[in-house]
């Protein structure tokens, strides 16, 4: 005998479905899209490669935040080998490695991190805006000089900068299907779109003791709020 209650439930849930997801290609892939003009194969306009690791990082931490429903980085990191996997295998083998040097590396230190493997070789990254899918993700020898002046051989992974942006695009579209037919990751996903809009508190106090914190950052609002 079949609960008439579940049975409803769960035609309430489909209801939602479309409409969770109508909110990932509107609130997510459309807005990345308007911020990033994009020509076929040819070169991004007017955009670094800098700006463009960002925002592609930048998202995929949101996305891992509606997957999972926290903003751990491993749940970044499991949104990049699912999603960003259907698109190119390669992520699925290399997408903690990639999110932990290209992410981290610019949101911390502004520059990708380089890895000293534990036999001494260096590994580091190249970028490029070819769009050939056969030159991406691809290791290369690269002859660099020392401090000393001897010749020293770098090894950098390549990276397509355009193939990476039109990657993200397409992984957010298999998520997207995904939340049209999954009634645990649309719930998921919806929790997090509204929870993203309750901040964590912090206390005045604990603020203080941060270096970059000053009495002036407060007063500056206490000022404001007398006003009021």
């Amino acid at each position: 005998m079949t609960n008439p209650n579940s049975d409803e439930e769960e035609r309430v849930k489909a209801m939602y479905r479309p409409g969770n997801a109508k909110l990932v290609t509107e609130y997510v892939k459309e807005p990345l899209q308007e911020m990033i003009h994009y020509e076929g194969e040819r070169a991004f306009l007017r955009a670094s490669d800098d700006l463009l690791m960002l925002l592609v990082f930048t998202y995929i931490d949101l996305l891992g935040y509606f997957y999972r429903g926290d903003s751990k980085s491993i749940y970044a990191v499991e949104f990049i080998r699912e999603y960003l996997g259907r698109v190119d295998q390669r992520y699925v083998e290399v997408g903690g490695l990639l999110y932990h040097c290209l992410r981290h590396g610019m949101v911390h230190l502004a520059t990708p991190k380089r890895i000293k493997l534990e036999d001494g070789t260096m590994l580091d990254f190249s970028f490029h805006r070819s769009g050939r899918r056969e030159d991406y993700l691809k290791t290369m020898r690269y002859p660099e000089k020392s401090a000393t002046g001897t010749i020293v051989y770098i090894y950098r992974l390549s990276l397509d900068m355009p193939l990476l942006y039109q990657d993200l695009l397409s992984a957010i579209d298999e998520y997207t299907e995904d939340i049209k037919v999954n009634h645990e990751l649309s719930d998921v996903f919806a929790k997090a779109f509204i929870t993203r809009r309750k901040p964590e508190k912090e206390k005045e106090e604990v603020l203080l003791r941060k270096s970059y914190i000053q009495d002036s950052d407060f007063a500056f609002i206490r000022e404001q709020i007398s006003k009021l």
